[in-house]
């Protein structure tokens, strides 16, 4: 018999851990007031010493880029990148404020990711006076369709992105190979471009700073054609480069992690792995919530079945970034990502919702989409306008901000195309209910409870799955009276939930389609 995880144990376990202001606070602020004093640092470009583009740095700032993200949602791997990003910029940078800014904040990320690794074996060796060994029945293996398929975009990505790296400094160094230098005349000077007067014809290029040029001084241009070049200035084709790391970076990130649970898993399946038991509960996304066994949350992980709520038994790596797997009585669930940190409470058992008992006497025409809210309508519409604005905008941007345009347009048109759809269809033998990625078959013979949380219909499986129905413009009161209606005249049938990819993840495919369209052409 496994040793129940109380709040006492927890006080013990939680002592060690790495308190997340540390990285969500001091290194992501750190992040934002180095990289605004490394783009708003003066830069001079001559002739004499041209500023040249640098393929290895665009490479690297993939990592630089990357920090901020992975410091909230992966603490120890965005550590790493911007440590190894301070680190290359100490080897490299000429600037020496530049350089002293990135060596501090790669010196404080280096320390914090040295903390977090202390700290989750410091978790581990408690759990492990704590625990009791057990062997855990072999389970079937969780499949990664979704990550694999985003992986396998992500490496396309990469690979156009070299092909449009090579092509454009392909070209570039034809041109310039072909060049004949001629000497022009500084006519006007923007925000972040000069106009130069050559002998037939006036050109506008872009620039890093204007600080350096002044109407009517000379400036050397190179010339082939319709091409022309500044020669303090080249034109920099390496962000293709950036874009490339950024997307095999993160195709490697997932296949990685799904390897790592594997190799989680079989070491749980191998032999006998210490376990704790603790409380189980699944939130409103299904994920699993580990509780103390008097009911304190400490951390979540979504797994790979759905599940009732219950006491289980913790098995493997109990820690912070560790691969857990959960014993019940009946099933065992498998992590499909590491253990997070979840402090945030959850309804309480003794309040599942109001039962909805009323049958409604018509039955719409069939199938019958649940109406989206109003207010979702609204907001779905504007942030598609958002989109479309941040899409349109980037294909007049050039270098990293693109890629963050981009990133936040993708987030604009998946949380649009999300909100401002019906959440569920309802046919006369099953509920599709859809998620992002997913679209679930529930038939109505499965469905054990209907009830309302707040505004929203609840679907409760006698398996103990929920699927909760976004808000609708029609009251929840009318919809679970359908639903009954429908529940009452559906077929009495053995059914299981089946699922199959859609919801949003069409227009995802669409939008990263765009998107690459987008970075081909800029």
């Amino acid at each position: 018999m496994s040793r129940p995880f109380t709040a006492g144990d927890l006080r013990r376990w939680e002592a060690h851990a790495v308190p997340a202001w540390v990285y969500k606070g001091v290194l992501l602020a750190g992040w934002g007031f180095v990289f605004g004093y490394a783009i708003t640092a003066p830069t001079s470009c001559t002739p004499v010493a041209p500023c040249l583009p640098d393929p290895w740095l665009s490479v690297a700032a993939a990592a630089l880029l990357a920090t901020p993200v992975l410091l909230w949602r992966e603490p120890v791997l965005g550590c790493a990148l911007g440590a190894g990003f301070g680190l290359t910029e100490v080897v490299s940078e000429a600037d020496d404020g530049i350089r002293l800014a990135f060596g501090l904040h790669g010196l404080a990320c280096a320390l914090v990711a040295l903390w977090l690794v202390e700290a989750r074996r410091a978790q581990h060796r408690v759990v492990g006076s704590l625990s009791t060994p057990v062997r855990v029945p072999n389970a079937t293996p969780a499949r990664f369709t979704g990550r694999t398929v985003v992986a396998v975009l992500m490496l396309l990505v990469g690979l156009l992105a070299l092909v449009k790296y090579l092509v454009d400094s392909s070209d570039l160094a034809e041109h310039t190979a072909a060049a004949t230098r001629f000497g022009g005349r500084v006519t006007a000077v923007g925000e972040h471009d000069v106009t130069v007067q050559l002998a037939s014809s006036r050109r506008t290029f872009d620039v890093l700073s204007t600080e350096g040029y002044a109407v009517g001084s000379e400036v050397p241009v190179l010339v082939d054609g319709e091409w022309a070049q500044l020669v303090a200035e080249p034109r920099d084709v390496t962000f293709p480069l950036t874009v490339m790391t950024i997307s095999l970076g993160m195709a490697a990130f997932l296949r990685l992690r799904d390897l790592a649970g594997r190799r989680a898993w079989h070491r749980v399946f191998a032999g006998p792995s210490p376990a704790v038991e603790v409380l189980v509960r699944a939130d409103m996304r299904g994920r699993a919530v580990l509780h103390t066994v008097d009911g304190r949350p400490f951390a979540s992980m979504p797994v790979s079945l759905p599940f009732e709520d219950d006491r289980m038994l913790a098995v493997g790596d109990l820690s912070h970034g560790g691969w857990v797997v959960l014993s019940g009585p009946d099933q065992v669930l498998l992590p499909t990502r590491p253990l997070r940190p979840s402090h945030r409470e959850l309804p309480r058992f003794d309040d599942p919702g109001e039962e909805l008992l009323g049958v409604a006497l018509e039955v719409p025409p069939l199938p019958y989409p649940v109406p989206p809210h109003r207010r979702d309508v609204v907001a779905g519409r504007w942030l598609f306008a958002a989109a479309l604005f941040l899409t349109v905008g980037a294909m007049t941007l050039d270098g990293p901000v693109v890629l963050t345009a981009l990133w936040t347009a993708g987030t604009c048109v998946l949380a649009g195309w999300v909100r401002g759809r019906p959440s569920a269809v309802f046919h006369h033998d099953h509920a599709s209910v859809r998620s992002w990625l997913r679209t679930y078959r529930v038939p109505w013979s499965a469905v054990t409870s209907i009830r309302r949380d707040g505004e929203r219909l609840v679907l409760e499986l006698e398996s103990g799955a929920r699927f909760t129905l976004a808000s609708s413009r029609r009251p929840v009161a009318e919809l679970g009276a359908l639903a009954r209606r429908l529940h009452d005249l559906a077929p009495t049938r053995e059914e299981d939930v089946t699922s199959r990819f859609g919801g949003a993840l069409p227009v995802v495919l669409c939008f990263a389609v765009a998107a690459g369209a987008v970075l081909w052409l800029t």
